[in-house]
């Protein structure tokens, strides 16, 4: 009863009995009614370190729209799309059908891809390549622009302060007022106001003199 992998359209790896192995009944196993267009696309031989491996794709390349198969397939079928579900069959030096299971398959398919790399490992380097080799701080700072050394920012505390102490002066003139003299008129020397009384009368005769 070997054990092939099934991979649906969604991208699901899953391991599937078979009470016999039969070539030309895959199309079954995978969904479709008929055979038409499901074949064998390409066989991958994998060494790892304890065991060889043989595996054979079969797919299906014809098929209808929203059936595209969304799993990631190694080289070199890396760009051909495949409808429906695919099967993986691992065959041993005679051409026989063996076991073969989902995690089995992750290993074979990590060594197709040349391995991954750690991404924290990737970043790690790039930080350790972009040191800084300009003029730094007491604190081991770079003097980029961004941050300022203790005699620098000091400097700059005492300048504002500097200017903070210094009082503001304000300057006002004020213009003398000139004090004007009266304006002499014709009435300025009137002093006895007995001339502007008009209650004693003239006698006859001083009027007439």
């Amino acid at each position: 009863m070997p054990v092939v992998v099934l991979i649906d359209k969604t991208g699901t790896i899953k391991d599937l009995s078979l009470k016999q192995y039969i070539e030309a009944d895959l199309y079954k196993k995978a969904g479709f009614k008929t055979p038409d267009h499901f074949k064998l696309h390409t066989t991958w031989n994998v060494e790892l370190t304890t065991k060889k491996y043989s595996i054979s794709l079969f797919g299906k390349t014809d098929g209808k729209a929203n059936q595209e198969n969304k799993y990631d397939f190694p080289p070199p079928v890396d760009s051909t799309l495949f409808f429906g579900s695919c099967i993986l069959v691992n065959k041993n030096s005679e051409g026989e059908a063996i076991n073969i299971s989902e995690s089995e398959w992750e290993q074979v398919y990590e060594k197709l891809f040349g391995g991954f790399e750690e991404i924290g490992d990737k970043d790690s380097e790039e930080d350790d390549d972009e040191e800084y080799d300009g003029p730094q701080t007491k604190e081991g700072y770079a003097k980029d622009g961004f941050v300022v050394g203790d005699d620098e920012s000091d400097e700059y505390e005492e300048d504002s302060d500097s200017d903070a102490s210094e009082p503001e002066i304000k300057i006002t003139s004020k213009k003398p007022v000139k004090k004007t003299a009266p304006v002499e008129t014709v009435f300025s020397n009137i002093v006895d106001n007995e001339y502007l009384d008009c209650k004693s009368e003239l006698s006859e005769e001083e009027y007439f003199e």
